[in-house]
C-alpha cells in the first residue's frame, strides 16, 4: 500500500483500531534495511548460535529484561519467536549483520502502535565501540518517523547505561523523563528498576 493510501485508511478508521491485528499487517517495514556498513535482515532460527553468544554474556546482558540465556534451546526459542513476530506483523526483529565480514553483530526490533512506535536492541560486546548500533538504530528510526500515522518514536535505557543513552540521542531521541519501576532486570536483582525515557517526535499538523 502507497504512504498515501495508509494515510487515508488512518483517517477513516476508528482510533481503536489502530490497535487492530489487521491494522498492523497492513503497516510494515521493509524486511531488509541498508545502511553503508550494515544490512539488516529478518531474525531466522539459524541465528540461534549467534543469539546465544550475546545472550549468555554478562557484559552484553547486563541491563537486559530477559534472563541470560543458559543454553542454545533458550536462543533458538526466541528466534522462532522472531519469525512469529514478523508473521502475525506484532513486532519486526532484524539481526544486524556486518557487510564487509557477514558477522551477526546483535539485534534491533521495532513495534508500531500508530500514532507511535517503539524499538529495542543489544549487540555482542565484540561491536560494541564502532558506531553499529547508532548506524542501525537512526535507520530504523528514520524510517519510522517517516511513516504517516507514526507522530513518536520512543526507546528507554537504564540510568546507568550511558552508551546506550549517547545512541538514543545519536537516533535523533531527547530525553523526556525518568520513569520509576518501569522495567524488570533479572540481572541487576530488580524487580521494577527505572528507565531513563527517550523519544523523537512530529507534529501532527505538519
Amino acid at each position: 500500500m502507497s504512504a498515501s493510501g495508509l494515510h487515508a485508511y488512518c483517517l477513516v478508521r476508528p482510533v481503536a483500531d489502530f490497535q487492530s491485528q489487521p491494522y498492523r499487517r497492513r503497516m510494515r517495514p521493509p524486511e531488509t534495511l541498508e545502511t553503508e556498513r550494515l544490512r539488516l535482515r529478518p531474525v531466522r532460527r539459524s541465528d540461534a548460535g549467534d543469539i546465544f553468544g550475546y545472550a549468555s554474556a554478562v557484559p552484553s546482558t547486563r541491563f537486559m529484561p530477559f534472563p541470560r540465556h543458559c543454553n542454545v534451546a533458550a536462543s533458538l526459542a526466541f528466534a522462532e519467536r522472531c519469525e512469529s513476530q514478523w508473521a502475525s506483523g506484532a513486532s519486526f526483529p532484524w539481526a544486524v549483520i556486518e557487510k564487509a565480514s557477514g558477522r551477526f553483530l546483535g539485534v534491533i526490533e521495532l513495534r508500531l502502535s500508530p500514532p507511535k512506535a517503539d524499538f529495542g536492541y543489544i549487540f555482542g560486546e565484540a561491536s560494541w565501540g564502532r558506531g553499529f548500533a547508532t548506524e542501525a538504530a537512526c535507520t530504523v528510526v528514520a524510517w519510522a518517523i517517516a511513516q504517516p500515522p507514526i507522530f513518536r518514536v520512543w526507546a528507554t535505557c537504564h540510568p546507568d547505561n550511558a552508551a546506550s543513552a549517547a545512541v538514543l540521542r545519536k537516533a535523533g531521541l531527547s530525553h523526556e523523563a525518568t520513569l520509576e519501576n518501569w522495567e524488570a532486570r533479572p540481572q541487576l536483582g530488580e524487580l521494577a528498576g527505572p528507565s531513563h525515557f527517550y523519544a523523537r517526535t512530529r507534529s501532527p499538523n505538519g
